[in-house]
């Protein structure tokens, strides 16, 4: 078996469980692949957090196999499990006793800016001080105009991240949707749309200063008035690898405490 370990070098938590991982990966027979050389992987054990496990997997579409996320960082929603269980983590890998979740993603063209981008989460269209007035179209129809801090469009892996803390509802990772969720809108609330996935939407900055498109919550780049963002689902789709099937459910408990509110 080949198995992909990637992590962040800056990070030292991840760098020293990485060696860890490598050498009872090696104990076992496993042949290690280093981010330089991920091709013929069946597995890619990412260390760090929900940004390194997005990341790995947004740069690596073609490999088409399970990227399972150990956590070494903050939240680690999308990852399988904690750095405390990381032999478990391993012991399951090597039994092929992966279930995997499979998610779109997302592609985005800009008027101003050549080249497409693909993000996992979301992009967001936001201003940094000033609010902004966006008009959004769905399929070349009106939807809505935001006048506020920006927009948020996101698949069901994002509804966990930006979007649920912009007021928007967490999607079940089995239900492919693109969600349309302002960012404190001026005046009267304004839901999230929950669209189609294969709908595409387009955004027009009509007004605003210091506005920029944000990918994953870590790249960007300016924009101006009279830009417009087009986003869609991208043809190339990501793969997660967990070691349970109600994963999603009790990682909504473990990391929102959920079940432990009551709402009267």
């Amino acid at each position: 078996m080949k198995v992909g370990v990637v992590f962040k070098g800056e990070n030292e938590k991840a760098k020293d469980l990485a060696s860890k991982i490598i050498e009872l990966l090696k104990q076992k027979g496993c042949e290690v692949l280093d981010e330089g050389n991920l091709e013929g992987s069946q597995y890619v054990i990412s260390l760090g957090g929900d940004g390194t496990l997005i990341h790995e997997a947004c740069a690596h579409p073609s490999l088409d196999i399970p990227f399972i996320g150990i956590n070494t960082g903050n939240l680690g929603f999308l990852t399988a499990v904690e750095s405390d269980d990381w032999e478990k983590a391993v012991d399951m890998v090597m039994a092929g006793e992966v279930v995997v979740s499979d998610r779109i993603t997302l592609e985005c063209e800009t008027s101003s800016k050549k080249g497409v981008f693909r993000a996992v989460n979301e992009f967001a269209i936001k201003s940094q001080f000033r609010v902004v007035d966006l008009d959004i179209k769905v399929n070349g129809g009106e939807l809505l105009k935001v006048y506020g801090d920006g927009v948020i469009i996101a698949t069901q892996s994002g509804s966990t991240a930006y979007s649920l803390s912009a007021g928007g509802p967490i999607v079940d990772p089995g239900l492919d949707c693109l969600l349309v969720t302002p960012i404190n809108p001026i005046g009267l609330p304004i839901p999230s749309v929950l669209l189609s996935p294969d709908m595409e939407v387009e955004v027009k900055v009509t007004k605003g200063e210091d506005v920029s498109l944000v990918i994953d919550g870590q790249d960007n780049f300016g924009l101006k008035k009279g830009d417009i963002i087009t986003i869609k689902r991208a043809l190339k789709r990501v793969k997660f690898g967990y070691f349970d099937k109600e994963h999603f459910l009790k990682s909504l408990n473990a990391k929102f405490g959920l079940s432990g509110r009551r709402i009267s």
